[in-house]
């Protein structure tokens, strides 16, 4: 069968591949178990979907627990982990053309996805961004297809932190996929390639207060207004223990407040288009993203806008729900817009 978690390949190209978790035939048969146990819609009762899916992953098999454990807290030398063969829809649904029909969240897939998350953590939702529901459905939209957001296509979706601006940030980004697209891929690279490829002097440089960044465009788009305004800093865009770097950066939307500063965001950039990996997903993977440790993009597709594109189900994942408590509303998962 192969070793539990397979092995990532050592060349070059492949270094920060995404650490894949294959499914044995009676884990894929546990989890599809586990997932027709949470029967609650995370729409009409967010927080009892909350809880099966909490129940369900206390059941999960004990090499899956410990994958994910060990994710939560320490990350991967990839950033990602990439699980693969889970149940999906027989039929799988059509890809609706915009987020606003909420399929995603109603497919078994997604019932696997929420198991998967609450093994790492808690699955929280974000009122400013796709209509404060615990998933989203990441399709391509024709209005929006060179726009820098989760509904483009046209354009590459630039390197980014989830949310860079945001205090409440998700630690972890869950991608799950309904139906794949052959030129699509998910970008990534970790914070600490990055800072390999760095001299000393712009490692230490980063770690300054000197890049301000704004608000994302899905986070505007209907008019909230935020506790802490459309423009946040300064903020440095490393942070924690050398041996364990944080980060935080947004290609577009990150400027730097000096001349020198300014210029490591293009620098950044570099770095990220000549190392980055990328996947492209296919029906019954998720794909976790340590939104702490690592950035991602996408790369531009072209899409038929119909019921055969790219459908993804993503949803957020925080490792200490407490730490939110004061921005979300009756100690519910949504998080309110005003505090993003």
């Amino acid at each position: 069968m192969g070793s539990p978690l397979t092995a990532v390949s050592t060349a070059p190209e492949q270094a920060f591949a995404p650490d894949v978790v294959t499914l044995l035939p009676d884990e894929r048969e546990q989890i599809t178990a586990l997932a027709a146990d949470v029967t609650v819609s995370p729409s009409q009762s967010p927080e009892l979907f909350c809880r099966q899916a909490a129940r369900a992953a206390r059941r999960l098999p004990d090499r899956l627990t410990e994958l994910l454990a060990d994710f939560a807290s320490m990350g991967t030398e990839s950033g990602t982990m990439l699980f693969d063969s889970l149940p999906v829809d027989d039929p799988i649904p059509d890809t609706p053309p915009d987020n606003r029909r909420h399929v995603g969240e109603r497919t078994l897939l997604a019932r696997a996805q929420a198991v998967v998350n609450h093994a790492c953590g808690e699955m929280v939702a974000y009122e400013a961004e796709g209509y404060g529901r615990l998933y989203q459905d990441m399709v391509p939209n024709r209005e929006m297809a060179q726009t820098q957001t989760s509904l483009g296509s046209r354009v590459e979706l630039e390197l980014h932190t989830e949310q860079a601006f945001s205090m409440l940030r998700p630690d972890i980004v869950s991608l799950g996929c309904v139906r794949g697209h052959p030129d699509a891929k998910t970008y990534s690279l970790p914070a600490h390639l990055l800072l390999e490829r760095l001299d000393a002097a712009e490692r230490r440089l980063l770690r300054q207060r000197l890049w301000m960044t704004g608000v994302d465009q899905s986070f505007r788009m209907d008019g909230h207004e935020f506790m802490y305004g459309d423009v946040r800093g300064p903020l440095p865009i490393v942070s924690g223990a050398d041996e364990d770097p944080a980060i935080i950066f947004d290609q577009d939307l990150m400027k730097g407040t000096t001349e020198q500063s300014h210029a490591m965001v293009e620098r950044i950039t570099e770095i990220y288009h000549a190392h980055r990996h990328g996947h492209v997903l296919e029906p019954g993977q998720i794909l976790l993203v340590d939104n702490v440790r690592t950035v991602h993009g996408r790369s531009s597709f072209t899409p038929s806008f119909g019921p055969t594109d790219r459908f993804l189900i993503r949803s957020f994942v925080v490792r200490d729900l407490l730490r939110t408590r004061y921005a979300r509303p009756g100690n519910g998962r949504m998080i309110a817009a005003r505090f993003s």
